[in-house]
């Protein structure tokens, strides 16, 4: 042996079973940061990827600029690709048609439609000024085909043209729905058309997509400052500037800041875990590192023997944890991918995730490293006599355990979980992590429920709407829709914007109004955030609102509408219309209020397995004055997006829980092996099996309570925190404590303490006193 550090390998060979628990701490840890990393890391890919189909490869929109300045903005070389396009009748009110169909203008170039918004489907786009390029949804709307005719018209005239393809710049919009048709034409074609038509110029807007969102984002003030463009001229693709990280938007900010602050959270409950049982590794060899000092060795030697032990255990530890936490990310990924597909439907599945594999590997080493600081310290503290004593070294106190209040075995079992500060500070800690994981996990679900309009109740899976919201839809149209075979529900409702209006509330002149069926009042009960909604059914003049940023309508205000005094009795988080001041009341006050009006809108719900038969009968409602909306495809992929958000955080929460077991058991293992001597000796004196094992369950649940306590102080107000942050503000839920989540997460947490105590208390209870005593 030419030096101390040669005696790693052997001491790992003699501790081969001792030092598998300290292995498995780190590759759990490792584990648990490398799947996290690498699921999110696939899920940022898969997002993006979905970002850039659904809204645009682009990162900023220049609006209403000239077009030099425009030609000036493409020049600049962090710019990959720019595209211009001009609108008209973009919402189909004036009297524009294609065919039969209402029409919307689009005055652009190929570079805008192909390399933007990818938008070409099928031909090329046009060629010339008798070209255009319709939107998908008319192949079937017009029943025509690339090479056909198509004429459009206008009040100034009818213009003809070949239909050279078919594409959009929104395909979602436009296959949904057959009402309107997106007619795209050659720059000059359109601004020929519009002058036509006596209609003045209309400026383009510009569409930029830089090298990367990070110098979008460096680009937007500049482009702001250098042009004298104001701040509603230049705005950004949110959706791909924000999964880039480099969104303005306030919310989106929050959302970053929050995400950092769970995956410091995660972070540190492997520290935690590497950390106490290390701790506690050391704290058993005293013996050995005082045999070490006899010997001649320096503390500064013990500490490098400790430091290199400790990596010596990532050299298995690491790679392990590394590989097991890629599979479980492939797998979790497979599962979106095949089970779930809709958004999820490109996600990677066999793709390594550098970030994950970084992530997983530096936080198992320099974890390891400082974790094995302090125990490298207290080894080299300990003194050759050590050698001589033997067993766990002792704790000074200065006055025995309690023993006047309760059992002796229970005092001591305390006393035993308390004496070493730093790992019941651990323990507790880690306890305390798991709790506060959990609570803060259950917001965001909380939070990506209300997001996503198919988890409301009232969402409808296809949708008849008056042009413009007008009240065109007779009423007796929703009963004879319940009776078409394939219909599950229906409701309609009547809208009506600007009623003039006194209100309590100062700032409130005029309101929207929308009535509600007793459909949709039952649905409407589970979205009642203050209040309640019986009053509305029994018509007593009371009404409720829509909590939205724009709306200083509250529950308790009152409002006066044509002489008629009403009390607004509830706010409800979310309904049909969003902003500003809205007032949901019955149909019968709605007609008191308005006059006897029809529907402008009823909402469709198909039964599981609807045949398209169904939804044929339902579209054949459409006319120029009924838009007839399809929301299957929408409603299946925000279900997939609901399914795979709790696929993900229930996975982690599966993980993050046989962690925080997996800890508990580890440590209360080991502190029983570690005083095996002492009870032997308490043993010896009397002590029979049944006590031993009541101390071992006080110590546990002494982990468990101080763990539970600290965890609830620390995971309530975050969970209130995260709650008046994602909800509150947003949709006008206020908090109450998680009273389930509470009760399930106690549970858990007694139940680890009762798996952690099996164990040792029946080995104690099987221990043989004379070699107990006799033990090294």
């Amino acid at each position: 042996m030419k030096s101390y550090l040669d005696l790693i390998p052997i001491s790992a060979g003699i501790r081969r079973r001792q030092n598998r628990m300290t292995i498995l701490c780190i590759l759990f840890s490792v584990f648990l940061v490398t799947a996290m990393f690498s699921v999110a890391d696939m899920m940022i890919r898969t997002e993006r990827g979905f970002m850039l189909s659904r809204h645009g490869d682009w990162h900023i929109k220049l609006d209403g600029i000239a077009p030099e300045i425009a030609a000036r903005v493409e020049s600049r070389p962090d710019v990959t690709a720019a595209g211009i396009a001009s609108s008209f009748n973009q919402d189909g009110d004036l009297p524009w048609r294609i065919g039969e169909k209402r029409a919307a203008l689009y005055g652009t170039e190929r570079a805008w439609l192909d390399r933007i918004f990818h938008g070409i489907l099928e031909g090329e786009f046009p060629e010339n000024d008798g070209q255009v390029m319709l939107s998908p949804n008319a192949a079937d709307a017009l029943d025509i085909r690339i090479g056909d005719f198509v004429t459009l018209h206008t009040p100034a005239g009818d213009f003809s043209f070949t239909v050279s393809g078919f594409g959009a710049d929104d395909r979602d919009f436009y296959e949904n729905q057959t009402f309107l048709v997106g007619v795209y034409l050659t720059r000059t074609a359109f601004d020929s058309i519009l002058e036509q038509n006596g209609i003045g110029e209309v400026l383009p807007s510009c569409y930029v997509q830089f090298e990367s969102a990070a110098k979008a984002a460096d680009a937007m003030p500049k482009l702001r400052e250098q042009y004298g463009l104001p701040d509603g001229a230049v705005s950004e693709n949110t959706g791909v500037m924000g999964i880039a990280g480099e969104s303005e938007n306030e919310t989106v900010k929050n959302i970053y800041g929050l995400a950092f602050i769970l995956f410091f959270l995660v972070l540190a409950s492997g520290v935690l875990m590497i950390s106490g049982s290390m701790n506690t590794t050391v704290a058993q060899r005293s013996r050995f590192f005082g045999m070490m000092r006899c010997i001649g060795a320096s503390r500064s030697q013990i500490i490098r023997f400790v430091r290199l032990e400790a990596l010596n255990w990532c050299k298995t530890a690491v790679p392990m944890g590394m590989a097991a936490g890629t599979a479980v990310s492939w797998g979790i990924c497979a599962a979106l991918r095949y089970g779930i597909g809709g958004e999820f439907a490109t996600t990677p599945v066999f793709s390594l995730s550098p970030a994950g594999l970084v992530s997983g590997a530096a936080m198992g080493v320099i974890t390891v490293l400082l974790a094995a600081q302090a125990p490298a310290r207290r080894a080299a503290k300990v003194s050759p006599m050590a050698a001589v004593r033997g067993g766990h070294p002792a704790v000074t106190s200065r006055r025995a355990a309690r023993t006047d209040f309760g059992r002796i075995e229970i005092s001591l079992g305390v006393r035993h979980a308390m004496e070493s500060k730093k790992g019941w500070c651990l323990m507790t800690a880690s306890f305390a992590l798991c709790i506060v994981l959990m609570l803060a996990f259950s917001v965001l679900m909380d939070f990506a429920q209300l997001l996503l309009p198919s988890q409301a109740p009232s969402s409808a899976d296809m949708a008849l709407n008056g042009y413009a919201n007008a009240m065109v839809l007779d009423r007796e149209l929703v009963d004879e829709i319940k009776g078409i075979d394939g219909v599950e529900n229906a409701y309609g409702c009547s809208y009506a914007e600007h009623i003039p209006a006194v209100s309590s509330r100062a700032g409130i002149s005029e309101v929207s109004l929308v009535s509600y069926d007793d459909t949709l009042l039952s649905y409407a009960e589970e979205s009642a955030a203050r209040g309640d909604l019986s009053g509305i059914r029994e018509g007593t003049g009371k009404v409720a609102t829509v909590f939205n940023p724009d709306n200083p309508l509250q529950a308790g205000d009152t409002l006066e509408i044509g002489g008629i005094s009403l009390e607004v009795s509830c706010s409800l988080s979310r309904g049909l219309f969003g902003d500003g001041p809205v007032v949901v009341c019955s149909q019968e006050t709605f007609d008191l209020l308005v006059g006897e009006s029809k529907y402008c809108l009823i909402g469709v719900q198909l039964k599981q397995g609807a045949s398209d038969e169904t939804a044929d009968r339902i579209r054949s409602f459409e006319n120029d004055d009924v838009i007839v909306s399809d929301y299957r495809e929408s409603n299946r992929q925000d279900s997939a997006t609901w399914l795979a958000s709790r696929i993900v955080v229930y996975g982690f929460w599966s993980i993050i829980a046989v962690i925080t077991l997996f800890n508990i058991v580890n440590s209360i293992s080991m502190s029983a092996a570690a005083r095996t001597r002492q009870y032997g000796a308490m043993r010896a004196v009397g002590m029979d099996g049944a006590q031993l094992s009541g101390m071992i369950g006080a110590e546990a649940l002494t982990y468990a309570v101080s763990g539970l306590l600290l965890g609830f102080a620390a995971g309530i107000p975050l969970n209130r925190f995260l709650y008046g942050t994602l909800i509150t503000p947003y949709f006008g839920l206020t908090w109450s404590p998680p009273a389930g989540l509470l009760a399930a997460v106690s549970l858990f947490v007694f139940a680890s303490a009762a798996i952690a105590f099996y164990a040792p208390a029946k080995r104690l209870r099987r221990l043989d006193v004379t070699a107990a005593i006799g033990e090294l």
